[in-house]
């Protein structure tokens, strides 16, 4: 991601053309492209494994949060 990043800041892309954003489980960069269309390049977060292992762990009890209502993320890495 970083040499991509490097690419559109050597092209002159800038903020708020092309920023960066940690989702808590993935980073993303974001670009807008001559045509107008937004592009998103993904890595998976450094602490990765950590987090799938955790939400395979209360995949069941979070969903069934889910459907009785309660609608707050369940991302507690951001």
């Amino acid at each position: 991601m970083e040499s991509i990043r490097k690419r559109l800041a050597d092209a002159g892309y800038q903020e708020p053309g092309t920023f960066v954003m940690d989702h808590g489980y993935c980073v993303s960069l974001y670009v807008t492209d001559p045509n107008g269309l937004m592009l998103e390049f993904v890595v998976d977060h450094p602490d990765v494994d950590e987090i799938n292992a955790e939400r395979r762990r209360t995949a069941h009890a979070d969903l069934a949060r889910w459907l009785g209502g309660d609608h707050t993320s369940n991302n507690d890495w951001r």
